[in-house]
């Protein structure tokens, strides 16, 4: 399980950001075409502003889609014996991954999108369990492709 978890964690962190930038230009086009205001317009923080907050429903899709490509192409490169327990395998150590990954990026380290622990952990609901789960079922959806 354990035996390719840095080239797992290089896919992991792809994806990650992948995701990241995705959520990000989704807001800049909420801004931007829609006219949803940004933070500085409604003058709040970035995680209340109105173009952040109308992506929230839209993030787990992101990652149902992103997560699951990833999960290929990382299966694709390692070859595995048995598909299924290596998928089961590598978005088990994705969930627990993303999780501390979370935690250090978003609530830890101060930058101007942090989250306290409170917005993090209980704001952020439904959203962040989605997320989480939409990524632990990537290895169902890759398995329909494989």
């Amino acid at each position: 399980m354990t035996d390719h978890l840095f080239i797992s964690f290089l896919w992991l962190m792809g994806a990650y950001w992948v995701v990241t930038a995705i959520a990000m230009l989704h807001m800049v086009m909420f801004n931007t075409v829609y006219k949803v205001p940004s933070a500085k317009q409604a003058g709040t923080s970035p995680l209340k502003s109105p173009a952040y907050l109308k992506t929230l429903p839209y993030q787990a899709l992101y990652n149902v889609i992103v997560f699951p490509v990833f999960l290929w192409f990382y299966t694709q490169t390692m070859a595995p014996a048995n598909i299924d327990v290596f998928m089961f395998h590598t978005v088990l150590q994705w969930t627990v991954l993303s999780i501390l990954v979370d935690y250090v990026v978003w609530v830890l380290i101060p930058h101007k999108y942090k989250f306290t622990h409170k917005e993090f952990y209980v704001n952020y609901q439904p959203w962040i369990s989605l997320i989480y789960a939409a990524i632990f079922v990537s290895h169902y959806i890759t398995g329909w492709f494989v």
